[in-house]
C-alpha cells in the first residue's frame, strides 16, 4: 500500500490537531532510537522503543492518535522527513529504528547499513530465543541512504521490522520484551 503523504509537511497541513503526537527525549547519546510509525500506526513500536532506551538512550517516536485511519499517516522510512525526527538521527552516531510487519509469526527481520551491527543484532536476538535474520525483500532490507536510520553521523545504521505477532507477545509478556530489550542493548554495547 502506498503512502498517504510523500512529505510531513504534507501530512501536517493536511491533518487535524491531535492527529499524531511526537514524543522527544534527548539524552546525548551516541546512539538514538526512533520509532517513525509508532502509536496507532505500528502497534507496540513505541512500547519496544521506550523499553530498549531504558533510562540512558536518546530516543523520538511518531504516533498515530486517530481514531481510524492511522495508516495514513505513515511516511515510507526512506522518505520519512519530520524535523524532530532528523534533528535526533543526526545528534546521534547511530540510530537505530522499530517498524512493525504483517504476520502472526514470532520474528524479527533485521536490516541497515550497519552490516556488523546487523549481525551482532541477530546473533544476540537469537541467542535469547527470538527468531530474527535478514530479509530477502529489499523494500524491507533499511539500505537506502536516505532511510531515517541511516540518517546519523556514521551513515550506517538499524532497521528492526518486528512481526505483529512478536509485537503482541513483547507489549503482553514483561519477560519477553526485557529478554528482547536485553538482546539489543547487548549488541548495541559492542559499537
Amino acid at each position: 500500500m502506498s503512502d498517504k503523504y510523500v512529505t510531513f509537511a504534507d501530512l501536517s497541513s493536511s491533518e487535524p490537531d491531535g492527529a499524531y503526537r511526537i514524543e522527544v527525549r534527548q539524552k546525548g547519546s551516541t546512539v538514538a532510537l526512533i520509532a517513525p510509525h509508532g502509536g496507532k500506526i505500528e502497534f507496540g513500536t513505541s512500547e519496544i522503543c521506550r523499553d530498549v532506551a531504558g533510562e540512558d538512550l536518546t530516543y523520538y517516536l511518531f504516533e498515530g492518535c486517530k481514531s481510524s485511519n492511522n495508516r495514513h499517516l505513515h511516511i515510507t522510512s526512506s522518505r520519512f522527513d519530520e524535523p524532530q525526527g532528523i534533528e535526533v538521527a543526526q545528534s546521534a552516531q547511530v540510530v537505530l529504528t522499530f517498524h512493525g510487519q504483517n504476520g502472526n509469526e514470532h520474528f524479527v527481520n533485521v536490516g541497515g547499513l550497519a552490516v556488523q551491527l546487523c549481525a551482532s543484532v541477530i546473533c544476540h536476538l537469537k541467542a535469547a530465543g527470538f527468531i530474527a535474520s535478514q530479509r530477502d525483500d529489499t523494500s524491507l532490507q533499511g539500505r537506502d541512504k536516505n532511510n531515517i536510520c541511516n540518517r546519523g553521523g556514521k551513515g550506517q545504521g538499524l532497521q528492526l521490522e518486528i512481526s505483529r505477532g512478536l509485537r503482541g507477545v513483547l507489549t503482553s509478556d514483561k519477560g519477553a520484551m526485557a529478554r528482547f530489550s536485553s538482546a539489543i542493548r547487548s549488541a548495541l554495547d559492542e559499537i
